[in-house]
């Protein structure tokens, strides 16, 4: 599982950063995006030969690159006859099935597809049966577009052709290792399993040999230290890559664990070595799906479209698409990107492309929203496309929609349900918000579930999001009585929004014990964005001096500051960036200077947002920037074409 990065939430990822006050355990190996989309790559088939250190017979078994050509890939002959219990070492368990590692949503299905295209840095698996190596393969691609329920499908059928494949166990903790999921039974069995296995040997030809290569062997063990550390340390993957320098996955690992992420001013130390070091990856594999993915996923949580974003990562993010156009996962984070850099029509076309995939893959396959979380992000995130165009009745549709989707209560610890609950429920809400009409406000409170919820009812003793949404209404609730007037009733509901946000902040231990610590740690951000705005907004409407206005002025500046970094491939909880409240105000104090400098902020960390560019415009005319105001005017009508 592929983080998208080292911020406050993490999708779909490895191994949550170090420094990271969300770093989850045991480790996750992001979005994702998430948030992933993501990339672990697997071995340089050439490399690979250098580095197994020769224990096993091998024979050429053919794999599709990113390149024009085949390339031989040294594997292990499917070898007949030899039976699982033919394993031996010490404390290893003969009789192991590998069933307990297959859980029964996984069971009922049928075998996985392949998808070639996207293997592109093939690895010699040590197995008995060469389809078990090919399942293997290709459940480490998914692993690296953070598609981890088919990766994990397609290592419980490796197993089932041979259940003594070390790198399918140590494939299944890597794709199950997001913190207390449904399979988490599943991945500490496997992982178990996966350490029994490192010293196992099998009789072959009357000889005993081991089951897995000493590359192989140092790959468990590196990831048997990750989760031993809770994936607070690099070190492991580190020291496999320097002892394999000629094998590509071991060095992407270890360049892309190292990061730690951004903070407002780019990226934190050990984030720019990653970077200047996956870059030099890239220049030696220009055309590697796999290698590029890491390269994005690194710039997944930059904080502002900057030049490298446009310029560079985003025409990675194209050709990725391109490589595999059928793949939804690479249509998802080539919307994200799009979006980031204000392409919203083409981010729209990306993100609707990859719904459209997911569907059709979940109805071939007979999934669900449970199976399949990637489908309901790519919703959440293309109703956020279109409202970025302004085109709010199309994405209001889609978010009512998912809050209609039915939750299964006994399967609340799947991402699809965590992302429905969180996420989907609270869209429309949160769409009106960002739009902010007369009225808004009471559709976005008719549109959450009310107490009397007959789901909420079933699961609110195990789910947090209760008092998420309770922040939700008691804000919602202030911004109402502010519109009508009310502004000691506005006051009374913004102290209490304040309360319920200090006991959500304090249940943070039992987040970290739930399936939802990414959605709780995104949803615990918005919350404190929109309390600083909301004192602010109270401030404002009590002031009557400029005093008692700067007072407003403060909180605003806070809400800007409390905004996240994009995370988890997803788009943001507070969908209307707070500079543009801050303009807002200052516009609202004729201080028109200060407003258009609060509206570039806001088109820097959002371009082509239609509010932020209207709010431009409309400022450049108050200081007398009539011409500069009028070719605003036309990027706004380029965005809501």
């Amino acid at each position: 599982m592929l983080l998208v990065g080292c911020g406050e939430e993490r999708e779909e990822g490895p191994v949550p950063s170090p420094d990271s006050e969300s770093a989850e355990a045991p480790p996750t190996l992001d979005t994702r995006n998430t948030d992933s989309g993501g990339a672990t790559g697997e071995e340089n088939s050439r490399d690979a030969g250098k580095d197994t250190g020769g224990e096993l017979p091998k024979a050429g078994v053919s794999v599709r690159s990113a390149g024009p050509e085949k390339q031989e890939v040294p594997a292990v002959p499917e070898i007949k006859g030899n039976q699982p219990d033919s394993v031996s070492g010490a404390g290893v368990a003969k009789s192991f099935s590998p069933q307990k590692v297959i859980h029964p949503v996984i069971a009922k299905l049928s075998p996985p597809e392949f998808v070639d295209e996207i293997v592109t840095i093939p690895m010699a698996i040590s197995s008995t049966s060469s389809l078990a190596s090919r399942h293997v393969q290709q459940g480490l691609a998914f692993i690296q577009a953070a598609w981890d329920f088919e990766a994990y499908r397609h290592f419980c059928a490796a197993l089932q052709l041979d259940p003594d494949c070390l790198m399918a166990y140590w494939g299944i903790g890597l794709a199950l290792a997001a913190p207390n999921n449904e399979f988490s039974k599943e991945r500490q069995i496997a992982v178990m399993r996966m350490i029994e296995l490192v010293d196992a040997t099998r009789e072959v030809n009357g000889e005993e040999l081991p089951i897995a290569s000493k590359m192989e062997q140092d790959y468990a063990l590196a990831l048997a230290e990750l989760f031993r550390l809770r994936g607070k340390s690099n070190e492991a993957f580190r020291s496999l890559s320097e002892r394999y320098p000629n094998n590509l996955q071991a060095r992407c690992l270890a360049i892309y664990l190292e990061r730690d992420g951004f903070d407002d001013f780019g990226p934190r130390p050990k984030q720019a070595v990653a970077m200047r070091e996956m870059e030099l990856l890239v220049g030696e594999n220009p055309d590697n799906v796999g290698v590029l993915g890491f390269w994005a996923m690194l710039h997944g949580e930059a904080p502002e479209a900057t030049t490298t974003l446009r310029e560079q990562i985003l025409p990675v993010a194209r050709k990725i698409a391109r490589n595999a156009p059928d793949f939804p996962p690479y249509q998802h984070l080539l919307g994200h990107f799009e979006w980031r850099c204000g392409n919203h029509m083409l981010a729209e076309n990306a993100l609707a492309q990859a719904s459209q995939l997911y569907e059709s893959h979940m109805q071939k396959h007979g999934l669900g929203v449970h199976e399949c979380e990637g489908w309901v992000r790519s919703q959440l995130y293309l109703a956020t496309a279109m409202h970025s165009r302004g085109k709010f009745e199309e994405a209001l549709a889609i978010a009512e929609r998912l809050a209609d989707i039915e939750v299964n209560p006994e399967r609340l610890a799947s991402r699809g349900a965590s992302l429905l609950i969180w996420e989907a429920k609270t869209l429309a809400a949160r769409l009106y918000l960002a739009r902010g009409r007369k009225g808004d406000f009471g559709e976005a409170i008719g549109s959450l579930p009310g107490k009397e919820d007959a789901f909420l009812a079933q699961v609110k003793e195990r789910t947090l999001s209760v008092f998420y949404l309770e922040c939700l209404m008691q804000y919602l609730e202030c911004r109402k009585a502010l519109e009508e007037g009310e502004v000691e009733i506005a006051h009374k509901k913004r102290v209490a929004l304040s309360a319920i946000l200090e006991r959500l902040d304090g249940l943070k231990p039992q987040a970290f014990k739930s399936a939802s610590i990414s959605e709780y740690l995104r949803a615990l951000g918005g919350v404190k964005v929109y309390v600083a705005e909301a004192r602010g907004l109270v401030a404002l409407a009590r002031a009557s001096t400029d005093a008692q206005k700067q007072i407003a002025r403060s909180w605003f500046k806070s809400a800007v500051e409390k905004q996240q970094r994009p995370t988890l491939l997803m788009p943001p909880v507070v969908v209307s960036p707070m500079e543009v409240r801050l303009g807002e105000f200052y516009q609202e104090t004729q201080q028109y200077d200060k407003a258009v400098e609060s509206y570039q902020a806001a088109i820097r960390r959002r371009p082509n947002d239609l509010p932020s560019l209207q709010g431009y415009r409309d400022s450049l005319v108050e200081i007398g920037r009539g011409e500069d105001a009028l070719e605003v005017e036309k990027i706004i009508s380029a965005v809501q074409r």
